[in-house]
């Protein structure tokens, strides 16, 4: 159809992309038979691991975590990309971000669906969950990642929802057949959206400041997941570069899930008008950009390791490089770094299906790397250690394990796809803007460049701030742990041999002594060995040795300024070693002597270790969290404002 002017183009469009919310095609039929199949089975699995328990899987004593924790990690990445694409696309403005914004916010909410219940999974008693809600500690990192999670879970639903109110009004008011239930969600949904000028200030003003606040947020999930790992001394772990590496990381496989995402639409929902070779070649300079500075970040991952080549690290280093995990690796670099960097660069393979397969060929190389994060370390304790067989650990997924994630995978795309049947998956009120704006810089190109240069001030800043928690936020704590060695204390037998010791504490000459008395038979010992020694909290402090007389006694000084109990007593201890027919025999006599130990007036201070939490760290903690939800609190507001605005 022709069209003739922008009112008539931008009511073709409309009435395009309302079009693909209608019934599905047979291949779209074809895809959701498969993906609710494959859905299913993961069900049928995850079903089977809680009756049997996690011996369904191969997780062991050793490899505590798995699959699950990898496609934790993984679905936790892709979902960075919504959020940086939208968010930095709509602070500076960019004129061709309609059709991709809504896009890359679906990823990010179902990204986050899924990625929650693998940690559910992985804990194979779904109950335990709640536990971490009623006896979490505050200075525990899974905390902060179970925080960090339901807030940005939160942030992406309040992100994705606002742009939808003008289309759940165009949705609303569409003479489309749809079905009365879904008139009546679009009504819902819509808040009574008129297009007044308080309606349109309220919900601008709510995602602007929506788009502020979520990239941090969006930090701070992928910096703490990264935490949950570099706060463990395990080799390949505890770095102070593994939170920035997991933000460039999420980057990385975001970007590269965003294009595969779009041309999977853009081929099924004939979206090819909208959706335009100039979306990918934008989108593929943002990922090779990405996968540069990813590769910066495994160089640096790596080379400190090598170039100190010390003890697990070295173990870690060879079974990656050259080792059981070598395949990965490599494949990781291969596949995921050089094929797609190279296939960027080359300008023959910067079409749609050459940006598409770079894309596919980054996703797969992620998921390696995250399989490299997590299983090559866990193989590698600081004590080398083999299975009984005498084989070094390995850990092969079981079918179960494979299934859930499987299923996963396909649950993360019904989701989308059921979405994209329900909603319209590229904004149509913002698509109409972006044309009108086309239209007006045509005739006036000189206009907004004032507000333009604000946004790109702001999403600076935005970037600045994101740039200062990568270096000075995203770093585990590199302190070593002090090992506390004790020896157990000396045990009394029950029941003496025929010796005996009698034990007192006696003054001689002036000097303060404790004197043992060895009998045999009723008669002195002589050249007996004695051991005199304190009895303290974690054991025995030895104090010296003697050899009796022949009047069967050995002595040695008493000990001074040896803290006591709370009285100032002391528990002393006179232990035969030689003759071996009596040793053994001891007396144990409790005397004064010993200083007095005040009671401890804080025996629980405020620490990591301590069940009281730094007081540093609750301002923080709280602060931040306090922080966010009251904006989220202000968008709420902002919805009621949108809400009455359509009563006035």
């Amino acid at each position: 159809m022709k069209r003739s002017n922008a009112n008539s183009q931008t009511v073709d469009v409309q009435d395009e992309l309302i079009a693909t919310l209608g019934p599905m095609t047979p291949r779209q039929k074809l895809l959701a038979t498969c993906l609710v199949i494959i859905s299913g089975w993961g069900w049928i699995a995850y079903a089977y691991q809680a009756r049997v328990g996690l011996a369904a899987t191969a997780m062991t004593d050793y490899f505590s975590w798995g699959i699950y924790i990898i496609n934790f990690v993984f679905f936790i990445g892709i979902s960075m990309a919504g959020t940086l694409i939208s968010a930095i696309l709509r602070l500076t403005g960019a004129t061709w971000r309609a059709p991709v914004t809504r896009l890359a916010e679906a990823i990010t909410l179902f990204s986050l669906l899924i990625a929650g219940p693998m940690i559910i999974i992985d804990m194979g008693r779904p109950d335990r969950f709640f536990y971490v809600l009623l006896h979490g500690r505050i200075q525990s990192p899974i905390l902060w990642d179970v925080l960090s999670l339901t807030t940005y879970m939160a942030g992406s639903i309040l992100y994705l929802y606002l742009p939808m109110i003008p289309d759940m009004a165009i949705l609303r008011d569409h003479p489309g057949k749809f079905p009365a239930w879904r008139r009546r969600l679009y009504s819902v949904m819509a808040l009574g959206w008129k297009g007044t000028q308080k309606q349109h200030a309220a919900l601008e003003r709510a995602i602007f400041v929506m788009a502020i606040v979520i990239l941090p947020v969006a930090v701070s999930i992928h910096t703490v997941t990264a935490w949950l790992f570099g706060m463990t001394l395990r080799p390949g772990w505890h770095t102070t570069i593994i939170g920035p590496d997991f933000v460039i990381g999420a980057l990385y496989s975001g970007v590269a899930a965003v294009i595969t995402a779009i041309a999977i639409f853009r081929h099924f929902f004939n979206l090819q008008r909208h959706l335009s070779m100039s979306h990918f070649l934008k989108l593929a300079n943002l990922l090779l950009v990405f996968g540069l500075v990813y590769g910066y970040f495994i160089v640096n991952e790596h080379v400190g390791s090598i170039y100190t080549n010390q003890g697990a690290e070295q173990r870690l280093d060879q079974s990656t490089f050259a080792g059981p995990y070598r395949l990965e690796f490599w494949g990781m670099v291969v596949v995921g770094m050089v094929i797609p960097l190279v296939m960027l660069v080359i300008p023959k393979f910067r079409s749609v299906g050459g940006i598409v397969c770079a894309s596919l060929l980054v996703n797969v190389g992620m998921w390696l790397k995250r399989y490299i994060i997590v299983v090559p370390t866990l193989a590698t304790p600081f004590m080398p250690a083999v299975t009984p067989g005498g084989k070094a650990l390995n850990y092969v997924p079981t079918w179960v394990e494979w299934s859930v994630t499987i299923g996963a995978f396909s649950g993360f795309s019904l989701m989308y796809l059921l979405f994209a049947k329900l909603f319209p998956i590229i904004s149509i009120w913002e698509l109409k803007e972006e044309e009108d704006a086309a239209g007006k810089q045509s005739v006036t190109p000189s206009s907004g460049t004032a507000a333009s240069v604000i946004r790109a001030g702001l999403a600076g800043g935005a970037l600045l701030a994101v740039l200062g928690v990568l270096v000075t936020g995203a770093s585990a704590s590199a302190a070593e742990p002090t090992a506390i060695l004790a020896t157990s204390p000396s045990q009394v037998p029950a029941s003496q041999p025929a010796g005996k010791v009698a034990l007192a504490v006696v003054t001689e000459d002036g000097q303060k002594l404790i004197r043992a008395t060895v009998t045999q038979a009723g008669k002195p010992l002589e050249s007996a060995a004695v051991e005199f020694s304190v009895r303290r909290s974690f054991g025995s402090l030895k104090l010296g040795n003697d050899t009796t007389l022949d009047d069967g006694t050995a002595a040695v000084k008493f000990p001074t300024g040896l803290p006591g109990n709370s009285a100032g007593e002391l528990s002393l201890i006179a232990e035969v070693k030689t003759p071996p027919n009596l040793a053994g025999a001891c007396a144990e006599i409790v005397s004064s002597g010993g200083t007095i130990t005040p009671p401890d007036p804080d025996p629980f201070p405020r620490s990591l270790w301590s069940p009281r939490a730094p007081l540093p760290l609750l301002v923080v903690v709280f602060g931040l969290v306090v922080a966010v939800w009251s904006t989220y609190a202000y968008i709420v507001f902002q919805i009621v404002a949108i809400r009455k605005g359509a009563e006035a």
